[in-house]
C-alpha cells in the first residue's frame, strides 16, 4: 500500500539497494558476536555475584544493558535482511554528527518522521536543512536508506495545522456564500409586486347594495 502511495515520488535518484544491504550485513556481523559475548559475560557476572561477590552485580548490569542493546540491533538487521524497503515522507527535524566508537569515525544522522537515519556524508550534505521535506526509501527496522530525494512545495503532504486552516477557510467561504444567497432571495421577494385583492360582485346582486 505504501509503495503504491509514494510511487510517483521515485525515479530522481538511482536506488542503491546493494549499499543498503551491505550496511545491514555489516550490522549483523558486528552486533551478533557482540550480543553473544556480552551474554556470556553477563551470565558469568551473575554467577559470580550469586557466589558472594557483591561487586559483580555492577558488571552484570553493565553487560546485560549493553547486551540488550546489541541484541536489539542484531535482531533488527536480521529482520531487514528478509524484508522489503518501505517509503517515508516528512520534514527533516534534525541533522547532526557524532563520533561512532564502533566504526572509529564521525557518523552522520538525520531525524525524519520520528525515525533516525544514519546516512553517508555526501547524502547528509545534500539533504535539506531542518524544516525541508524529503522522501526516503529505506528498510523498516535498521532504517538503512536505499534512495531519497527532496520534495518540492507542491509535492509535500500538508501538515495538520495546514489542513485545519484550509478547512476553516473553506467553511468560512461556504458561510459567506450562504449569506449572499440568503440576501439575494430576500431582495427577490422584496422586488416581487404584491397583488391587490379585488372583490367582484356576485351575479344577480345590485351594485348599490
Amino acid at each position: 500500500m505504501a509503495a503504491g502511495r509514494f510511487e510517483h515520488l521515485r525515479g530522481t535518484q538511482a536506488p542503491d539497494e546493494e549499499r543498503a544491504k551491505r550496511g545491514i550485513l555489516r550490522s549483523m556481523v558486528i552486533w551478533t558476536p557482540a550480543f553473544a559475548l556480552l551474554t556470556v559475560g553477563a551470565v558469568y557476572m551473575m554467577v559470580d555475584a550469586l557466589g558472594g561477590n557483591g561487586g559483580a552485580w555492577f558488571g552484570f548490569s553493565l553487560f546485560a544493558l549493553i547486551g540488550l542493546l546489541s541484541g536489539f540491533s542484531a535482531l533488527s538487521a536480521f529482520r531487514d535482511w528478509f524484508s522489503e524497503p518501505i517509503d517515508t515522507t516528512g520534514q527533516v527535524a534534525r541533522k547532526w554528527r557524532k563520533f561512532d566508537l564502533l566504526i572509529f569515525f564521525r557518523a552522520h544522522y538525520v531525524l525524519v518522521a520520528r525515525r533516525v537515519f544514519r546516512v553517508p556524508r555526501l547524502m547528509f550534505d545534500e539533504m535539506p536543512e531542518p524544516g525541508g521535506w524529503v522522501y526516503l526509501n529505506h528498510y523498516p527496522h535498521t532504517n538503512a536508506v536505499v534512495s531519497w530525494r527532496p520534495l518540492g512545495e507542491d509535492e509535500r503532504p500538508r501538515t495538520e495545522e495546514e489542513e485545519e486552516r484550509e478547512a476553516q477557510e473553506a467553511e468560512r467561504s461556504r458561510d459567506i456564500e450562504d449569506a449572499w444567497e440568503q440576501r439575494r432571495r430576500e431582495r427577490e421577494r422584496e422586488a416581487t409586486p404584491t397583488r391587490e385583492r379585488v372583490d367582484l360582485p356576485t351575479f344577480g346582486e345590485s351594485r348599490d347594495e
